[in-house]
């Protein structure tokens, strides 16, 4: 972009999650005199990083309660943002898999994918027959060319269906809320690297435990809950010059006779030169129409799961004393309400309350599973139901909270790549300076969110003049 060397850049961000703050700090830091305003349309930032007082704790987180430190991008800007020393790391890493009952998750495994037979021999949770058709994967001769199957298609056709439903399945399901048949083979690196390889998956998930480093903990959280994060966040580019506007959704962004663009909304009207949207898929495409009518019908069709989100507190009395672990996942042919349990008060040590209560997340719902049309009363009595069921305990509440995230997981199909490829290209063409970036794009989780709005900004930043 050619500009007067008076004019001084105006780059205008919409969506005040953690993608559009990250892509905030890399611009404020990297390109100090453009001047950037963040559209937010609810009453604060954060997305779906969201937390509140509970059961006479200050912040109990509502979704994500950590990040995951072999990423880098999430420690990068803890320490940027001032919460370097801040950081805690879990209790215990001791967790379950619920089928018919509790079990250990396999010990050397990569996302569950076994690294020995020993791995596939020594844990129950395998019938006999699942275990000899694991077994026999390394066996199995090798296709050639990267698949563009599902994830669950391409485990099954390996490991066999047991791999997939009682171990792959919680594990990837459980932290992005999908149904891993129709979950793109290429979303999860690591899985996506072992069955791209030429090898076995069993001889690659050993090789890639034998080249780990990362001894220390997998995660990490402010000791105030993901919020303070994203509060540390926007205090630092808020000081270092940048708007932030609540409240403020947008419905349109147009071009103007000088190659700009109008982001009009309920702040008004705002002229930017480059704009970062850092919305979900499916909630960009009304606004994006005018700018791109394919790409805003490719943005509609994306598809996001719901989730709902229980937070509990029980008397410790309650709670089995043998039962030390950080939580459970549910395998999805068992599932009936909740895919997944948090121990939050096993796992946090400032999640101990004064009270002597155990505070429990529970997840309910997923991809091909909603449970968020349900009313409050009915949600927490199916939440009780299948804890009670799982852990053969009568546990009872005294405290209680629903949380509903409502179309806020995308769902990466299979040919998600090439459609991301095909929407960047769209918006280039038509858009050239405005950048999608989110977790609908380029990978699911804090992380990854972070590391794709400072991507963004870099992209912007070689367009803007400070």
């Amino acid at each position: 972009m050619t500009a007067d060397s008076n004019h001084k850049s105006h780059v205008v961000i919409i969506g005040g999650g953690i993608t559009g703050l990250a892509a905030a700090v890399e611009l404020v830091t990297s390109k100090p005199g453009v001047s950037i305003t963040i559209l937010e349309r609810n009453d604060r930032v954060g997305g779906v990083i969201q937390a509140s007082p509970f059961a006479g704790l200050p912040s109990v987180d509502e979704s994500a309660d950590a990040f995951l430190l072999r990423s880098p991008a999430a420690l990068e800007l803890a320490k940027l943002v001032g919460l370097g020393d801040d950081l805690v790391h879990p209790s215990t890493g001791e967790a379950y898999i619920w089928h018919d009952e509790l079990q250990e998750i396999p010990a050397h495994t990569v996302l569950g994918v076994p690294a020995s037979l020993r791995s596939i021999w020594s844990t129950p949770i395998y019938s006999p027959r699942g275990k000899l058709r694991a077994s026999i994967e390394p066996l199995l001769p090798r296709s050639r060319g990267r698949s563009s199957s599902s994830l669950g298609e391409a485990i099954r056709a390996r490991c066999g269906d047991e791999v997939l439903e009682r171990v792959v399945d919680p594990l990837v399901g459980g932290i992005y809320a999908t149904d891993t048949d129709a979950f793109s083979v290429h979303s999860m690196p690591q899985l996506d690297e072992l069955i791209a390889g030429r090898g076995s998956l069993m001889a690659g998930a050993r090789h890639m435990l034998s080249t780990r480093h990362d001894a220390g903990p997998v995660f990490g959280a402010p000791r105030g809950g993901m919020s303070s994060l994203v509060t540390a966040t926007a205090d630092f580019v808020r000081s270092r010059g940048a708007t932030i506007r609540l409240n403020a959704p947008v419905n349109d962004i147009r071009r103007n006779d000088s190659a700009q663009y109008v982001v009009v909304g309920a702040h008004g009207e705002l002229v930017a030169d480059s704009v970062i949207v850092a919305t979900p898929a499916k909630h960009s495409a009304p606004f994006l129409r005018t700018l791109s009518v394919e790409a805003s019908e490719m943005l509609a069709s994306r598809e996001h799961a719901s989730i709902v989100m229980v937070t509990l507190a029980v008397p410790r009395q309650q709670w089995p004393e043998w039962l030390t672990g950080s939580g459970y996942l549910v395998t999805k042919p068992k599932q009936t309400a909740i895919t997944a349990a948090s121990f939050a008060s096993n796992k946090w040590a400032h999640l101990r309350g004064d009270d002597d209560a155990m505070i429990l997340r529970v997840s309910l719902g997923r991809d091909g599973m909603p449970m968020h049309h349900h009313d409050d009363e009915t949600l927490v009595r199916l939440a009780l139901a299948d804890l009670n069921w799982h852990l053969d305990c009568d546990l009872e509440p005294h405290a209680q909270r629903v949380t509903r995230w409502v179309e806020s997981f995308p769902q990466y199909r299979p040919e998600h790549e090439t459609n991301v490829a095909r929407l960047d290209s769209l918006i280039l063409r038509d858009a050239p300076g405005v950048i999608l970036a989110g977790a609908s794009y380029r990978g699911i989780g804090i992380p990854a969110c972070i590391a794709d709005g400072r991507r963004a900004a870099r992209l912007i930043a070689d367009r803007v003049t400070s």
